[in-house]
């Protein structure tokens, strides 16, 4: 995971605007993908009793990631490309959905957009996900901080 989080943190650095900093990773929740995805939502995101927190079901999530939190979200994300990248004619979405099956060595069982309406504040614009595997249970953050 070393390597997909490397390029989240390089596309992270050169979409940042003035005065806010942009943080993508990648990580494992759980390696049983059994687990309560809701309980591992709640504690990727430090969910409190004052969030409200969804799940949604993305059915064709190669094509919902990425635009669930935000319409022009793939731009906002990942508009510019690191110095030195070749994505192989690949957009920069397709890019970071090859890298994340390159991490998961499959397509993912099921793929979830945390929705979090948070009591208080979480992170200025974010997006989330959970992706079941068979080799486990994924979390995806994109967050901008100010």
């Amino acid at each position: 995971m070393n390597t997909i989080n490397k390029i989240l943190s390089d596309f992270a650095n050169i979409n940042a605007d003035e005065y806010v900093s942009n943080y993508y990773e990648l990580s494992i929740m759980s390696e049983n993908k059994k687990d309560n995805i809701f309980e591992l939502a709640n504690k990727a995101t430090y969910a409190t009793s004052n969030d409200i927190l969804e799940l949604i079901h993305l059915k064709e999530w190669k094509k919902e990631f990425l635009i669930c939190q935000y319409p022009n979200g793939e731009s906002s994300w990942f508009g510019k490309i690191p110095y030195g990248y070749d994505l192989n004619g690949l957009t920069p979405k397709e890019f970071i959905i090859e890298q994340l099956l390159n991490v998961f060595k499959q397509e993912p069982d099921e793929v979830y957009w945390i929705k979090l309406d948070p009591g208080g504040y979480y992170a200025c614009c974010y997006e989330e996900y959970l992706f079941k595997t068979n080799k486990g249970i994924y979390f995806f953050s994109m967050q901008v901080h100010d």
